[in-house]
C-alpha cells in the first residue's frame, strides 16, 4: 500500500483563484468600457479595490510594515498596474476583448526577461521555447 499521495499545491489553488478573478475582471472590463472612458474605468477600478484593501488592513489589525524597500516597490507596483490597466481599458474601447486580453496577457514575457537580465535568473530550453510560442501567439491571435 502506497502512502505517498500527491497533494494539490497551495500555490496552485491561489493561482487558479487568480485566473478566475482576473478572467472575470477582463470580462467585466469589456462591458464597462462600452459606456465609460478608460480614465473613468481606472478611477472606478481603484475605488473598487478599496474595500479589498480595507479588508486586508482589518485582517492585519491596521499594522503595515514600514520597510523602505517594501513600501517603495509596493507603491511602484501600484503605479505600474494602474498605468497598465489604463492601457488595457483604452485597448478594449478599440478592439474585441477576445484579442486584447490574450495579447496583454503576455506581460509575463517582460517579467521573465527582466528577471533574466536584472536578477540573473536562468531559463531552461523548455521555458525559452514556451516564451517563443507565447510571442508567436500574438501573430496567431491577430490573424
Amino acid at each position: 500500500m502506497q502512502t505517498d499521495r500527491w497533494h494539490f499545491p497551495v500555490w496552485l489553488w491561489y493561482a487558479l483563484l487568480c485566473i478566475f478573478w482576473w478572467g472575470l475582471w477582463g470580462f467585466l472590463s469589456k462591458i464597462g468600457s462600452a459606456t465609460a472612458s478608460p480614465l473613468q474605468m481606472q478611477i472606478l477600478f481603484t475605488l473598487g479595490m478599496l474595500p479589498v484593501a480595507v479588508g486586508m488592513l482589518l485582517q492585519m489589525r491596521w499594522q503595515l510594515d514600514r520597510d523602505r524597500g517594501g513600501v517603495t516597490y509596493g507603491i511602484l507596483c501600484g503605479v505600474a498596474t494602474g498605468l497598465g490597466t489604463l492601457g488595457y481599458y483604452a485597448a478594449l474601447r478599440e478592439q474585441n476583448v477576445s484579442l486584447v486580453t490574450p495579447v496583454t496577457g503576455l506581460f509575463p514575457v517582460l517579467t521573465v526577461v527582466l528577471a533574466f537580465v536584472v536578477l540573473h535568473e536562468r531559463l531552461n530550453k523548455v521555458q525559452m521555447g514556451g516564451m517563443l510560442l507565447a510571442l508567436a501567439s500574438i501573430v496567431i491571435f491577430s490573424i
